[in-house]
């Protein structure tokens, strides 16, 4: 077995649902820290989805919901630890808010 630390995601998130993490076949995935950055005029409601394979981001898979203040930052410990297992993915949406994920990657 081997433990891979790493950057799992950075980018902005647009208003629709969309993956930010999906790990490779045979791997599995666990976000240790998971940041949002609001540089946006207005607060912002970010969204997280843990999908399955085949499956949409929705009520039925939404994990967690925060809201990010103009011009701040937060930390999001209710998606720390999250165990994400190929092949499903993170999914997150919030117009305008960049998103950092960091963790690790096992594989056997």
């Amino acid at each position: 077995m081997s433990v891979n630390y790493k950057p799992l995601y950075q980018g902005v998130l647009t208003g629709t649902a969309a993956p930010t993490y999906a790990p490779g076949a045979a791997i599995q995935g666990a976000a240790h820290t998971v940041n949002l950055w609001n540089p946006t005029a207005a607060a912002v409601t970010v969204n997280f989805y843990l999908v399955p394979s085949g499956g949409t981001a929705g009520d039925t898979t939404r994990i967690h919901q925060v809201q990010v203040a103009a011009g701040k930052s937060v930390m999001v410990p209710e998606v720390i630890n999250t165990k994400v297992v190929n092949p499903g993915a993170l999914y997150a949406d919030g117009a305008g808010v960049t998103l950092t994920i960091t963790g690790a990657e096992v594989s056997p």
